[in-house]
């Protein structure tokens, strides 16, 4: 790997970094015990592990799938024929795509499954992630 190229990709990361603690600042991932919010209790915590997946897999996972497949798109573009180079685009690009359909499909799973357990009358809830006022 060129110098450039390692360049590149630290400077992805850091921006991928950087992407992270603006989200972080925007919209905190604990909703209490903080000045100006209210004191915590049981249903901050379910708050708090939501906040979590979906900051993983929204504000991260999806992200950081986007850059994977651009970096391995621009070395499909650049291998000028080189074999290993072509092999390794390709091995970037089916790994993250395997990747993000996994998560997805995990979150997924776990949405339906949720749904299903709350589910006792036959009636709709809300989607399992959003949750009802905690007292704020």
């Amino acid at each position: 790997m060129h110098k450039w190229q390692r360049t590149l990709i630290y400077l992805f990361l850091c921006l991928g970094l950087s992407w992270a603690f603006i989200a972080l600042a925007a919209d905190p991932l604990v909703p209490c015990g903080r000045e100006g919010t209210p004191a915590c209790n049981l249903c901050h915590f379910w708050q708090l592990i939501n906040n979590v997946i979906n900051f993983l897999v929204f504000d991260i996972a999806a992200p950081v799938g986007v850059v994977m497949i651009l970096i391995g798109g621009v070395i499909f573009l650049t291998s000028a024929g080189s074999e290993e180079r072509i092999g390794l685009a390709n091995n970037i690009l089916t790994n993250t795509i395997i990747g993000l359909v996994i998560v997805f499909c995990a979150w997924l799973l776990v949405d339906s499954l949720i749904k299903t357990i709350v589910d006792d009358k036959s009636t709709f809830y809300a989607a399992w992630q959003v949750f009802p006022d905690c007292g704020n």
